[in-house]
């Protein structure tokens, strides 16, 4: 665990359903300016690039990952990604979950929880950075959401 773990939390006003299909599409993220999956198909086990965009501007940073647990059933997306043997020197494990909330709301749940030498340093990735596009990411997925 890192003193710099992530995690916000965003009602978006539409029915779970609608917001699992924007947030599934992966290669339809026009709505993220900051993280972009690059991969065959969100399923467990499958390999894909991660770009990360820190400034949203279009500069982007590649990364392995892997695809996590992803259930539509319970709508969650995972990706994690590691550098060093059994993620020693970092670990990063991305979540993205979907909840019903009340009035037909969804509550998106984003969180990263990050490991190794390098995240228990303060080292390896800009966190305060990351925070801040987390928040971003939410609050672009709720406005594409809400207005379709």
């Amino acid at each position: 665990m890192s003193r710099f773990n992530i995690s916000h939390e965003t009602i978006i006003n539409a029915p779970i359903d609608k917001v699992w299909k924007e947030l599934i599409s992966i290669d339809d993220w026009d709505w993220n300016r900051w993280t972009k999956l690059k991969a065959e198909t969100p399923k467990e086990g499958a390999e894909g690039k991660l770009l990360a965009s820190y400034e949203g501007d279009g500069q982007w940073k590649e990364f392995d990952f892997q695809f996590g647990r992803v259930s539509e059933s319970e709508h969650l997306l995972t990706w994690l990604g590691s550098v060093g043997p059994g993620g020693c020197l970092f670990s990063g494990h991305h979540t993205m979950r979907l909840e019903e909330a009340s009035g037909g709301e969804t509550r998106l749940i984003h969180r990263e929880e990050f490991g190794g030498i390098l995240a228990k340093l303060g080292l390896g990735l800009p966190y305060r950075t990351l925070d801040r596009n987390y928040l971003l990411m939410n609050e672009s997925l709720k406005q594409c959401v809400e207005a379709k």
